[in-house]
């Protein structure tokens, strides 16, 4: 009795497992929505530009983090960060182009450059920036999990 009695424990907990331990397939992004992966790295340096920590939050998903000049930095802290810079009177400019994105069902991932300059007014120097991004489809938006700033090596001399 103890041999059936076990196997019948172990057919309901395998049973058990598979319907409730399998998670759902993910919702994918529309078809064509490539285009909707850039304009959100836009808006992420347009609410950077403006100091904007709210416009950030919502680009954001949860558990953002970015590495940055060597740094990691977790949720809100770069932004935070570039604030600080603007309130110190440090200027940042940056002129994204040549992106490059890659779309997977629920995942994509975008690498562009970025041409500007930063420091105080009168000694701005300029600065090439190598960045990308991985974005997650979330509530029907793409939203940024992860970003990777590195500045250029000087052209050669």
């Amino acid at each position: 009795m103890i041999p059936m009695r076990l196997g019948v424990v172990s057919l309901a907990l395998a049973a058990a497992l598979a319907a409730g331990g399998g998670q759902a397939a993910p919702a994918c992004a529309p078809k064509g929505s490539g285009p909707a992966v850039q304009a959100a790295v836009q808006a992420w340096f347009d609410a950077g530009r403006r100091d904007d920590l709210a416009a950030l939050a919502k680009i954001q998903a949860p558990g953002f983090y970015a590495y940055d000049g060597g740094k990691k930095y977790e949720g809100l802290a770069l932004g935070e960060l570039v604030k600080g810079a603007h309130a110190s009177g440090v200027k940042i400019e940056w002129n994204l182009h040549d992106f490059d994105a890659h779309l997977g069902c629920d995942k994509a991932w975008i690498a562009w450059i970025n041409t500007g300059a930063s420091g105080k007014a009168g000694a701005l120097q300029p600065v090439t920036w190598l960045e990308s991004a991985v974005f997650g489809w979330r509530g029907g938006a793409w939203r940024m999990e992860f970003l990777h700033s590195a500045r250029a090596s000087p052209p050669a001399a």
